[in-house]
């Protein structure tokens, strides 16, 4: 029994417990891209990926509609995520009564890296972002430093209001939106351990969620949970493994 049947067994057992009805269905496929887009089916087609000789420029072209717009001339990350299945639940009682209805959402990820004529090197399809981490980490090896001489400012969010980060070469910025000490300013080799969360496909197509650890508690705690695109995301690790800690622990 794979992930999705043991959810949707575990949901109807929940449900029978208070005398409520609840069930999956097959459901006419749909794809949708990084930001939540509904997608054609074709325009997933990875076949070419596998011919010899193929360039980088016609990956951009051929997957404009799953690229999530991380730039590397080393690499394109592909981000989507498919149903075929949903589930339906009801309960009702004491003059009340509740239900919902959902799809089932699946995440896949593709990295294509490319040698420096530009021409595909290496194509791998994950499935889960549990196996796409250590891979992604891998392959930013060989990206483009970056460039700090202007900060660089990341779009995030997460636990207590997160709302910016910024990146120098001294410090890491994160800003939160409200509640008290709304700045935290700590050096990326305060930083010992990295995180990774499972992505809210449902409410957030686009985003995944890692738990940073400091070193010694700050005034925001021990750890802070941050969401970012993928984009964001593939800068962050870039930024840790250029200006973090040797020993910083990736989990």
């Amino acid at each position: 029994m794979n992930r999705m049947h043991e959810a949707i067994a575990a949901l109807v057992f929940s449900v029978a417990l208070f005398s409520g009805c609840a069930g999956a269905a097959r459901l006419p496929a749909r794809t949708r891209g990084p930001a939540g887009e509904n997608l054609q089916v074709k325009q997933l087609d990875l076949a070419f990926l596998d011919t010899p000789g193929t360039q980088r420029q016609e990956v951009l072209s051929r997957l404009s509609s799953v690229n999530t717009s991380y730039t590397n001339p080393r690499l394109f990350w592909g981000r989507w995520s498919d149903s075929k299945w949903g589930y339906w639940w009801f309960i009702a009682g004491d003059n009340t009564a509740a239900g919902d209805a959902k799809r089932i959402w699946h995440v896949h990820n593709l990295l294509v890296s490319f040698d420096e004529n530009g021409t595909i090197r290496k194509r791998k399809l994950f499935d889960n972002d549990q196996s796409l981490w250590p891979e992604l980490h891998a392959q930013l090896a060989d990206a483009p430093p970056l460039d700090l001489a202007v900060p660089v400012s990341l779009g995030v969010s997460g636990f207590r209001d997160l709302a910016r980060m910024t990146l120098t070469d001294d410090f890491l910025e994160l800003v939160r939106s409200k509640g008290k000490a709304p700045v935290l300013r700590i050096a990326p080799q305060k930083i010992v351990r990295f995180s990774h969360g499972r992505s809210e496909t449902r409410m957030h197509p686009n985003t995944t969620c890692h738990t940073l650890h400091f070193e010694e508690k700050t005034e925001w705690g021990k750890s802070v949970l941050v969401c970012a695109s993928p984009a964001a995301t593939a800068t962050l690790f870039q930024y840790f493994q250029q200006y973090g800690s040797p020993q910083l622990r990736w989990e």
